[in-house]
């Protein structure tokens, strides 16, 4: 995923291929046909997972929608990623969004070769790898948050923030409950990824733009979310 050089085009390779446009894939190129085996098998395995048809259904027709920006596109690949890739969630969850929320502005590739080490060394079996390719992981993992416009930089990243606009949070809100409907409340452990203090999040779920996507029940300090069917 780090290597792919052009988000854009890939976006409109995967909603051409496997998605609902019916569009040309010619764009999505490599030198030799090894590559572009090579750079569909990385997609595959770490993009297109899905919790159910309507996770599946949502994604697909969000990335081919051209009333979502080329940034916003990104930030709905940043959210399935989270999904779809458990490493990309984990180094996510517990580096990058623990640097967002403490205020910090920049990030660097030791402190998620440091995650990566400290997992290896307390989970037995898992990343049962070289230090150098820690070493590649953790360099690969930043190349992919510049690509996908939450960092910027070359040794030091700058940390990105976006902005979530009001489509953004509605289909951010609808993914975090369609991927894990047993958690519909503000503890759904995908609301991490949503750029957004908890206050702001029952702020932005309670107005009245929001009517037509969900209902909303005061649970003492917490928020239960019902989604509505979109017809």
């Amino acid at each position: 995923m780090g290597s792919i050089p052009d988000y854009n085009v890939m976006l409109d390779y995967v909603s051409d291929t496997y998605g609902v446009t019916d569009g040309s894939a010619g764009a999505f190129q490599f030198r030799t046909e090894k590559s572009l085996k090579r750079f569909v098998s990385a997609i595959e395995a770490c993009i297109l997972k899905f919790r159910n048809d309507t996770h599946q259904q949502m994604f697909f027709e969000a990335i081919a929608d051209k009333e979502f920006s080329f940034s916003e596109r990104l930030i709905i690949l940043f959210w399935q990623l989270t999904y779809s890739n458990c490493l990309f969630s984990l180094i996510t969850r517990e580096v990058f969004m623990k640097a967002v929320y403490s205020g910090r502005i920049t990030i660097m590739a030791d402190e998620v070769l440091a995650f990566l080490r400290y997992v290896k060394e307390t989970n037995p079996g898992e990343l049962q790898w070289s230090d150098d390719t820690l070493k590649i992981s953790a360099s690969k993992y930043l190349t992919i948050m510049k690509k996908l416009g939450l960092a910027e930089g070359t040794t030091r990243k700058t940390i990105q923030h976006p902005v979530i606009t009001q489509r953004l949070f509605v289909y951010f809100v609808r993914f975090a409950i369609t991927v894990c409907p047993d958690s519909p409340t503000l503890d759904n452990p995908y609301m991490v990824f949503s750029f957004s203090e908890r206050q702001t999040i029952i702020s932005r779920l309670k107005k009245i733009e929001n009517i037509p996507y969900w209902d909303i029940t005061q649970i003492g300090n917490d928020i239960k979310i019902d989604i509505k069917k979109q017809s």
